[in-house]
């Protein structure tokens, strides 16, 4: 569908200002994979069909939605790091493991009418099955070392508080930072 294929690509260009630092890389990644979330679960039936919606088990197009949009959404708090983010990438990755073994026992056993509605199951759970793995074997460490690594104190703090997620003062630590950066910018920008 070309909704799901635009949304992917918003992501892809939106992981890629992330690892470069440009802004806008939050808004792109938070507003592509929510909405290829939101595609999946109500309208799995839609984007898993294939020209021809007789030729698909609404069934399980809206199981397969449902179970592969809460590891996207795992993604997305992964990459955004958001507190909850392994639990939701441990309940995606699990859920999207016994989807890639229903797709793929469907894929086999499928008649020709169904053939290539069950290809596209099993493309779409082994990409999204790939990428939640990815995240969930990927450490927070290495993500916010690499993502704030021009700015140690902010780093430092980030470190503390995947080490600390309780801890509130952490939280209010790095808001202050963040306001004291905002002043510095805009005192400069004031000044020129």
């Amino acid at each position: 569908m070309k909704t799901e294929k635009v949304l992917s690509i918003v992501f892809i260009i939106s992981l890629i200002f992330k690892l470069m630092h440009w802004p806008g890389a939050g808004v792109l990644m938070v507003l592509s994979l929510t909405f290829l979330a939101l595609c999946y679960f109500p309208f799995g039936f839609y984007f898993f069909s294939d020209k021809n919606f007789k030729n698909q088990k609404i069934g399980i197009s809206i199981l397969f939605g449902w179970l592969l949009s809460i590891a996207i959404i795992g993604i997305e708090f992964k990459l955004m790091f958001w507190p909850g983010s392994q639990v939701m990438l441990l309940v995606g990755c699990m859920s999207a493991a016994v989807l890639l073994l229903a797709s793929f026992s469907l894929l086999k056993k499928s008649d020709e009418d169904l053939k290539n509605y069950h290809k596209n199951l099993f493309t779409r759970t082994v990409v999204i099955f790939v990428l939640a793995m990815i995240c969930l074997i990927l450490p927070n460490s290495v993500l916010i070392n690499h993502y704030y690594s021009t700015q140690p104190e902010l780093k430092e703090l980030y470190l503390r508080q995947q080490e600390n997620p309780q801890d509130e003062s952490i939280q209010k630590e790095i808001e202050e930072y963040k306001a004291k950066q905002y002043e510095r910018e805009t005192g400069n920008r004031n000044n020129q």
